[in-house]
């Protein structure tokens, strides 16, 4: 895929909020998700669609409100698609793309730009990568193994950030996905292991 392609997705996004800044008169925090957010951050060359989280389920219906007034198309319950024919899907509360993300979340986020009275944020890199892997399809593994060649992690701590997040999430054979990161798929890319975390993980008892 063509390099550029990251900076036109990024660059529809932010034209997309910078148009609706025009309609939105309260203050509304946007949650950039999974490789939207990747797609933001330069880490990712583009992605399929836009996943964003509205926390606030008051502010999620204004903005729906507002999506109806300028002729969004409604495709189901989460998906719109713009004018431009952008898909974009809106999510609300504290469940991300399937995952039951900790509450502090939304603090450890990074503010990418203001729109107005619009403001986008990005979830942290390791809650990215742990949304991604209690999902773990094998697109997934690739985004992960792009944030990891980006940033320099403590792989304790995001197992331990990992594990308390499963814990209030209903998320199979969580523990065999992060072995599957951290045994598996770092063996096949060349990565030196960590035997000792490794250990560790083997020892947890699944929720």
């Amino acid at each position: 895929m063509p390099h550029n392609a990251q900076e036109t997705r990024t660059k529809e996004l932010f034209e997309l909020l910078d148009s609706l800044s025009k309609y939105v008169e309260e203050r509304i925090k946007m949650y950039a998700l999974g490789g939207t957010a990747l797609t933001i951050l330069g880490i990712k060359p583009s992605t399929l669609d836009i996943d964003i989280n509205i926390h606030s389920e008051k502010k999620y219906r204004y903005l729906c409100k507002i999506f109806e007034q300028i002729d969004f198309k409604r495709i189901g319950t989460i998906r719109w698609r713009t004018q431009e024919g952008l898909a974009f899907d809106l999510f609300t509360g504290s469940n991300f793309l399937g995952t039951q993300l900790l509450p502090d979340c939304l603090k450890k986020s990074t503010l990418v730009r203001s729109f107005g009275k619009i403001e986008l944020y990005t979830l942290s890199l390791e809650d990215i990568i742990i949304s991604k892997l209690a999902r773990g399809d094998a697109r997934d593994f690739i985004d992960i193994k792009s944030i990891l060649d980006t940033k320099k992690m403590d792989l304790n701590y995001l197992a331990n950030r990992y594990k308390e997040t499963m814990q209030n999430s209903t998320v199979a054979c969580y523990k065999q996905k992060l072995l599957d990161l951290i045994e598996i798929k770092f063996n096949q890319w060349g990565w030196k292991l960590n035997h000792n975390l490794i250990a560790e993980v083997k020892k947890w008892e699944e929720y």
